[in-house]
């Protein structure tokens, strides 16, 4: 089998391949950008985030595409479901994303970004200036908190928060009942409606593009938000007009709206200020980013690839309509 690895290899992903291609008579083909065009046509498998669509029409023999993490919006899935290739992506850092959630959320709702540059300005909060009712920070100590997505993510992110003796609360297209959820409803309103804190842990697909719209911000006033999903999840003119307003008591994320590139290295991740808000944390897309992290995604990437070579097909296997 010839597999073309089209991601970053690191020493953990490296060692992972070399045990495997022994132990299957893999042949991973790595060449550098200009050369893939000339090998497409002789894999079986890739591996890789992004495929042009007219690459995978030259990989006549193409089987599967190896997403080696979670999200697969960025493939050409008209292509993909005309010539009946499998995809599957890997959820292997869905405890590490959930952590960064967690933590995006008691940096927000604890103002610690916010009392830590005025500190450096020398402006006190609290007790020290007198006991000031807008000092207060709010505490998720026994709150009610929705969670829309009920995936890897929100599971995990489910679990960190029963410590804390919330009030659980999933959004999830299709009814499921699901452990350490409260309550599983597939009505975002319904969801959000009694929560304090709302955290946005769904993948993005043609259903969920713009979710959290202008009409859903208008029923979020004094809610904390959170997302570690996409950025085109939440509509970006109403997320900013729901700041400006004041509808929302607060926004945490960990995704966005632009990112860099080979062209342009520094840019800003939206189109509108949304950073001139003291009650607004941003973090650069690294919510997986930790050494188990890595470790995790590839580990299942490995996963998949073994059981498409025994059983045929991949263990997570990506619905074509879904995208995910």
């Amino acid at each position: 089998m010839k597999i073309l690895v089209l991601t970053k290899i690191n020493d953990y992903l490296k060692s992972k391949m070399e045990d495997l291609g022994k132990k299957y008579n893999i042949s991973w083909i790595v060449v550098p950008g200009k050369e893939v065009n000339t090998v497409l046509p002789e894999i079986d498998a890739i591996v890789a985030g992004y495929v042009a669509p007219e690459q995978i029409e030259i990989a006549k023999n193409l089987k599967a595409i190896f997403v080696p993490w979670a999200g697969a919006d960025m493939l050409p899935w008209d292509v993909i479901k005309k010539k009946g290739v499998f995809v599957a992506n890997s959820h292997g850092n869905g405890k590490i994303v959930a952590e960064r959630a967690l933590a995006l959320a008691l940096t927000l709702t604890a103002r610690v970004v916010e009392y830590h540059n005025d500190l450096l300005k020398g402006i006190w909060h609290g007790f020290a200036v007198g006991f000031k009712k807008e000092d207060l920070w709010f505490s998720l100590q026994n709150k009610n908190v929705a969670i829309l997505g009920t995936g890897t993510i929100g599971r995990h992110l489910a679990k960190l928060l029963r410590g804390f003796g919330c009030k659980i609360i999933g959004f999830k297209r299709v009814f499921k009942e699901i452990k350490d959820f409260d309550l599983i409803t597939t009505s975002i309103e319904s969801a959000i409606k009694d929560a304090h804190v709302v955290f946005v842990t769904l993948p993005l697909t043609k259903e969920t593009y713009h979710i959290i719209n202008k009409k859903v911000l208008l029923l979020m006033k004094n809610k904390f938000l959170i997302n570690v999903g996409r950025g085109e999840l939440i509509e970006e003119k109403a997320l900013y007009k729901a700041l400006e307003n004041k509808i929302l008591a607060g926004y945490a994320s960990d995704v966005w709206y632009n990112y860099p590139g080979k062209e342009k290295s520094v840019v800003l991740p939206f189109n509108y200020p949304i950073h001139k808000f003291k009650n607004v944390v941003i973090s650069p897309h690294v919510g997986g980013y930790t050494i188990e992290g890595q470790e995790g995604r590839i580990d299942e990437l490995i996963e998949n690839i073994e059981h498409f070579i025994m059983k045929g097909k991949p263990k997570n296997i990506v619905d074509p309509e879904q995208m995910y």
